[in-house]
């Protein structure tokens, strides 16, 4: 069932989508990321939510081979998607052996299971839509002889001459069900307690998968580029795990088989099983989705377009992303004649270069300052637009698309006729609204009860809370009051970090809260680390998302403050809001274009 053409916006796991919607959906980004499709390994960082699996599920076969339009042979590589999220190898019986010799051996034995298997899955489902010839199918038994020699040399023993396989669906098979003994046996152990002789075959890197890659790839149907071997959500893998495909990457095994390793940011460590270490661009190269969309250019807006204008043209609707989502016209018409009023005091007043730029930086924010008035009825203000439903996504897609699914929903009950051609303006800030308090309410409860077994980390958890109460009260303050730069949702750092400052800021670019970036110190003598906050917050805190001009410098002293302390933290800055405390550089998450 085509779920998408019901609702053009709905949400649905890679995994769970056919190729010819993935290809249908997919708006190419790799001139951003063209590491990913180089021959060489690869980490691509981002949160979840930011688009990763999309691109390495667009990579592979079954999506390359309709969207290049070319035969099997002719892609540039063979992709196979592994997704770490919903396997054994996130078995919590591993940790039985944790400090074992065989730790390192039983883990990287189901490793090398695990992406063998999906390897020869991935070649034999691409296998069945080319059609093989006679002549290739003799060469597929010729190699899957050879890999049952090096299967018995690594231990297995075939019960009957019919075990053995002849195809590649049969080796996916066996290697299932070797797969199945080994977490059978790890259960085992974890059940009773004792160590048990383990006695199936062993499975390495380099005694089997490797030379498992270099058989495979050189069949004459595949590509003549390398199998990519694309680990999606490794941050899942246990820290020994972590090692082990850290000793891969580090192998140099690029001519046949190449690895990408996509993470939430939260890799647990770059080190080997030697305690080596494996760095960038001597091992790998090595991509931040949210560094990129938070570049200084349009990249991230014009994404999110294409995406819509896909989804809409989908669903046979032929409204524009503008049009489909429109903004308050009302709301928007006295932001305009507020711009108009600033244009004609800039020769008395004017703080900015030109007429243009004071009505650019403060129209919106004196008019949320306005709303406010005597009764602090503020929350008036309303979101709606695609530009301030893509500033509020903050760079995650999955977030405009979580949004814009509930609108089309909540539109569709109103629609007499079971049809939408736009998501009325008041739709749009409710669903925004309830989206943004839902991130700074559930969301931190969620990620409470999900650390409850670790006391450390539900402290952190509200020391997070903290912080970002903090920040968004404080951004606010600065929205409404003189302050030459009102539009702040960043923060760039004086002094160092103290370690406990350091994890919740880590916790908070982990679960999306904040991003990290790097600027200029304020004594132009090198660089520091720059923290935003995620947009999401902006109608929880009521702030304008439509783009920021300044960042604040703040020391660790603060932060340490707003952690610990946030009613008092806030309280006492209150009265300290002005121009002095805030940095001067201009800078716009988006690129935004100076209103006329």
């Amino acid at each position: 069932m085509d779920v998408i053409g019901q609702n053009p916006f709905s949400v649905q796991t890679p995994e769970g989508m056919s190729a010819q919607e993935i290809v249908d959906l997919f708006v190419d980004i790799f001139s951003d990321y063209f590491n990913v499709q180089k021959t060489g390994h690869a980490f691509l960082h981002g949160p979840r939510g930011s688009g990763k699996s999309m691109m390495l599920r667009f990579m592979a076969p079954d999506c390359q081979m309709i969207s290049r339009n070319v035969s099997l042979k002719q892609l540039p590589y063979f992709g196979v998607y592994a997704s770490i999220k919903a396997t054994d190898l996130r078995l919590s019986e591993f940790a039985r052996l944790k400090d074992k010799f065989a730790e390192v051996i039983l883990a990287e034995h189901a490793m090398a299971l695990f992406f063998a298997t999906k390897t020869i899955f991935a070649i034999d489902s691409a296998v069945s839509i080319s059609n093989l010839s006679e002549a290739e199918s003799k060469e597929v038994f010729q190699t899957c002889s050879r890999i049952l020699e090096r299967l018995q040399q690594a231990g297995w023993t075939p019960k009957s001459e019919a075990e053995k396989p002849t195809t590649l669906a049969d080796l996916v098979k066996l290697f299932d069900s070797l797969y199945l003994r080994t977490i059978a046996y790890l259960r085992t152990v974890s059940f009773t307690g004792k160590d048990m002789p383990y006695s199936d075959a062993l499975l390495g890197f380099h005694d089997f998968l490797l030379p498992l890659f270099k058989d495979l790839s050189s069949l004459s149907f595949m590509p003549s580029g390398p199998i990519f071997l694309m680990i999606d959500d490794a941050d899942n893998l246990s820290e020994k795990q972590t090692q082990i495909l850290n000793t891969w990457v580090s192998s140099r095994s690029t001519d046949f088989v190449c690895l990408k390793i996509a993470t939430q940011l939260n890799y647990k460590t770059y080190r080997t099983i030697n305690e080596g270490k494996i760095a960038s661009p001597h091992d790998f190269s090595e991509s931040n989705i949210t560094s990129i969309y938070t570049s200084p250019k349009e990249r991230y807006p014009n994404w999110v377009k294409e995406i819509v204008r896909k989804r809409l043209q989908r669903a046979a609707i032929t409204a524009s992303p503008e049009e489909f989502f429109p903004e308050d016209k009302a709301q928007e018409a006295k932001i305009e004649e507020i711009a108009k009023e600033l244009k004609a005091n800039w020769p008395k007043f004017g703080r900015g270069y030109r007429p243009e730029d004071d009505a650019y930086r403060y129209a919106r924010p004196e008019y949320i300052k306005r709303l406010r008035g005597s009764s602090k009825q503020g929350s008036t203000y309303r979101y709606a637009g695609f530009k301030q439903i893509v500033h509020i996504s903050s760079g995650v897609i999955r977030h405009f698309l979580e949004s814009a699914s509930l609108m089309y929903g909540e539109q569709r009950k109103h629609s007499k006729h079971g049809t939408v051609q736009f998501i009325d303006p008041r739709i749009q800030h409710d669903i925004l609204k309830g989206q943004s308090d839902n991130f700074m309410m559930a969301e931190f409860d969620r990620l409470a009860i999900d650390e409850q077994q670790n006391p450390d980390n539900v402290t952190k958890t509200q020391r997070l809370k903290n912080l970002v109460t903090v920040l968004g009260g404080l951004f606010q303050m600065i929205l409404v009051s003189n302050a030459a730069e009102r539009r702040i949702f960043s923060f760039a750092l004086s002094d160092e970090l103290d370690p406990e400052v350091k994890e919740v800021l880590k916790l908070g670019i982990e679960n999306g809260y904040l991003y990290e970036a790097a600027i200029g110190t304020k004594e132009g003598t090198g660089r520091t680390r720059l923290y935003v906050l995620s947009r999401m917050m902006a109608p929880h805190f009521l702030l304008d998302p439509t783009g920021f001009s300044a960042y604040k410098f703040v020391t660790n002293e603060f932060l340490r403050s707003a952690i610990l302390h946030p009613t008092t933290t806030l309280r006492s800055i209150k009265n300290r809001i002005d121009d002095e405390v805030i940095g001067s550089s201009q800078r716009d998450l988006f690129s935004e274009e100076t209103s006329s």
